[in-house]
């Protein structure tokens, strides 16, 4: 048993196409759901609306099956069963639906009835239960908001800009080429959030460099400084090559007015308020990783070397130094042994000591000085107020204390030679010896102390060990000893012997203010690691031409470069990317902090400059009883500590 469902469509010309379907079975669906082995899309017929059922071949069983009948001769029906052979016609929403037989089949026969009630038209389910079937079509819709966007956001930034383009601020009104803007300024730009056309001054032109230097030249030379130091041309060229992708959207930039190696290349904003973000280390490795090979085939040999990250890729440290006596700064060379001629004799070794007479004398001053034990590296080398320099060893204020120059007590007035001042020492020495005859040599270390070097064979430091009190050259020999092998300024000082007329000359001290002009330290940050920690050659070192500042092996203990933090499992392990020590620009050296760090650091830095002036009161006001008082005029140490 089977049903034959003929479907008859019509065209537009009138034409009629019949089409046969055999649809196997006993029982046949009908409604408006596509599921139904009779799909009508009629919104009057329920979408599983009845069942055509057949169990002899000849008489055919209608059933309503969602309570919504159907016409049958007129009448709404239910439940009818018609004689196949007899025929008949049932009615669903717009569509009839005509019983036959032929040749022993049962023909279902489907088509549309022409008068139709706007109910039963044939319309998308969609459109009629949704605003689709009351807004314009797909094409007038895309145009129109086409056109509504044009106007939005090219039209109107465009009038905005021009309108305001002479102004220095903006009402705070609405201006729509705000909507071009990726996100709120910096909180270094702040300031410029209602005048735009300070940094955008021609429409559709990037940002140029010249926008930029108007205001940056004077505050931190950042353009006229870094292409100063390397023309656009060669940071171009130490730039790693770029991809295939990377290369189009260059190009794309140099069409549209986006030439490379301009600041806001690096230097980005609309990024989020708060401050400008550190330069990531990929930023700087993008160039100085392999930068000799590529500027060297450029072209535009270097010296810098190659660096990639702290920890595993950064060349050797190259300080300043004086490669010898009376010479000019200059960065060392690469390698070992490499030597500092600062004019002074002084060796580390003794001075810290855990024992012997440099120990004690240290312990018997601490009430004094707090001193501890022994002399500590801090004792004699203080750090400036902002953390990051030393201040110069100064002979009153570090050295004196043991190395006395007080030679005579008057009234309770310790005097002593002045110090720096050689010509004056020699006249000093000769007015005392013009004047009543002394009764004993000169003894420095004022009442009989004994010298730091020599505290346990209990010698005086003299400044002559001779007879010169009875001799009549006396002033003359006093001289020669405190200059010679054993006096008082020849144990720490190079001394030049009168020559043609001249007068004893002393070697000029020059203790460098720092070392590492390429890179940034700051002794606050490492305050809680003993200065013999990074500092290992001091307690060995015998002589002050050796080079005490830590190499980059000492460094790579605890920084370990951007990402080795999280690899080296070491509760030492400092993350360190390049703007941690480094600073693009030429502007002194010092890393990038954030504003607000600053803030806090300046702070910090005028208590600190506080409590050291208050100090420095502490140290030139009246004399301690018990204490003799030195006197000086012009110091000639002047620098930093090495490692500074």
């Amino acid at each position: 048993m089977s049903f034959i469902l003929r479907r008859i469509a019509t065209t537009k010309t009138g034409k009629q196409i019949v089409r046969d379907q055999a649809l196997p079975g006993d029982t046949i669906t009908l409604g408006r759901d596509s599921a139904n082995i009779i799909h009508v899309a009629d919104l009057a017929v329920n979408p599983h609306h009845a069942t055509i059922a057949s169990t002899d071949g000849r008489t055919v069983r209608v059933t309503a099956q969602e309570g919504l009948g159907f016409g049958l001769n007129g009448r709404t029906e239910t439940v009818a069963d018609i004689d196949s052979a007899a025929g008949g016609e049932l009615r669903f929403g717009g569509h009839r639906l005509t019983i036959a037989r032929e040749d022993d089949k049962i023909i279902l026969l489907v088509e549309r009835i022409d008068e139709l009630s706007q109910s039963s038209k044939d319309v998308d389910e969609v459109k009629a239960f949704s605003l689709a079937g009351v807004m314009p079509g797909k094409r007038v819709g895309s145009w129109t908001f086409g056109l509504l966007m044009l106007l939005a956001f090219l039209v109107g930034p465009i009038w905005a800009w021009y309108s305001y383009k002479t102004v220095d601020e903006r009402p705070g009104t609405l201006h729509a080429d705000r909507s071009w803007i990726s996100g709120p300024l910096s909180s270094a730009h702040a300031n410029l959030t209602k005048d735009c056309q300070s940094c955008h001054v021609e429409p559709f032109v990037a940002v140029t460099d010249t926008a930029c230097v108007n205001c940056h030249t004077g505050e931190h030379k950042a353009m006229s400084m870094a292409h100063a130091n390397a023309p656009t041309a060669m940071l171009l060229a130490a730039r790693a090559p770029d991809g295939g992708f990377d290369k189009f959207l260059a190009n794309v930039g140099e069409a549209f007015n986006r030439p490379q190696g301009r600041c806001v290349d690096c230097h980005t904003e609309h990024e989020g308020a708060g401050p400008m973000a550190a330069t990531p280390q990929k930023f700087c490795a993008d160039c100085h990783d392999g930068m000799q090979g590529r500027l060297k085939s450029a072209g535009h040999p270097t010296m810098l070397g190659d660096a990639a990250d702290f920890g595993t890729g950064h060349p050797e440290f190259r300080p300043l130094v004086r490669a010898a006596p009376g010479a000019k700064l200059a960065r060392a060379a690469p390698g070992k042994g490499t030597v500092d001629y600062n004019g002074l004799k002084f060796p580390h070794d003794v001075h810290l000591q855990a024992t012997g007479g440099v120990a004690r004398m240290a312990a018997s001053f601490r009430g004094r000085h707090d001193f501890g034990q022994k002399l500590e590296c801090e004792n004699c080398h203080r750090v400036e107020a902002d953390g990051v320099r030393v201040k110069p060893v100064e002979m009153e204020r570090d050295c004196a204390m043991c190395h006395s120059l007080a030679f005579e007590t008057v009234g309770g007035v310790t005097r002593t030679l002045r110090h720096g001042e050689p010509a004056q020492v020699v006249a000093d020495l000769t007015a005392y010896y013009r004047s009543t005859p002394p009764s004993r040599p000169l003894q420095l270390g004022g009442m009989q102390r004994r010298r730091p070097g020599a505290y346990a064979e209990g010698q005086v430091y003299n400044i002559y060990f001779n007879e010169v009190a009875v001799r009549p050259s006396r002033a003359q020999d006093a001289v020669r000893a405190v200059f010679s092998k054993g006096g008082a300024c020849y144990d720490c000082h190079t001394i030049f012997a009168p020559a043609a007329g001249n007068n004893w000359r002393v070697a000029a001290v020059n203790q460098t203010p720092r070392y590492l002009q390429k890179g940034w330290f700051d002794h606050d940050a490492h305050k809680e690691t003993a200065c013999a920690d990074c500092h290992t050659a001091a307690p060995a070192s015998k002589t002050s031409t050796d080079l005490l500042v830590p190499g980059l092996r000492q460094c790579r203990d605890c920084h370990v470069g951007e990402s080795g933090a999280r690899l080296v499992k070491v509760q030492t392990a400092t993350e360190s990317p390049c703007a941690m020590c480094h600073e693009y620009h030429s502007d002194g050296g010092q890393p990038w902090v954030p504003n607000r760090q600053r803030k806090v650091n300046s702070a910090a830095i005028t208590n600190k400059r506080a409590d050291a002036m208050a100090g420095v009161s502490a140290v030139t006001g009246a004399a301690t009883p018990g204490l003799y008082r030195v006197t000086w005029r012009t110091p000639v140490l002047h620098g930093a500590r090495r490692g500074g």
